[in-house]
């Protein structure tokens, strides 16, 4: 013996929107409010670090970089003129 259907079952074979659709959109919407509080910290903490990096950049505590001497540093670190390129085997 068939039992007749219930109305929320009569309902959702009408308008499955309903049943399935609006409980993802509310979800998803829900969410986006739920988590916007935390994303807003999280850029307010980024932009802090980057305020307090520029102020200390502003003091000038470092010395202007120059590509020369950087090239002059590094080759006298290391023997340069002892390097070669050398082929690496490709595998079978």
């Amino acid at each position: 013996r068939r039992r007749a259907p219930s109305k929320f079952q009569r309902l959702s074979q009408k308008h499955p929107f309903l049943c399935v659709g609006l409980p993802f959109l509310t979800a998803v919407i829900g969410g986006s409010f739920v988590l916007l509080p935390s994303q807003e910290t999280k850029y307010e903490v980024r932009d802090k670090h980057i305020r307090v990096a520029s102020i200390n950049e502003a003091k000038g505590d470092k010395r202007a970089f120059s590509l020369q001497e950087e090239y002059f540093r590094m080759q006298s670190q290391g023997s340069w003129g002892e390097w070669e390129p050398k082929r690496v085997e490709r595998a079978p």
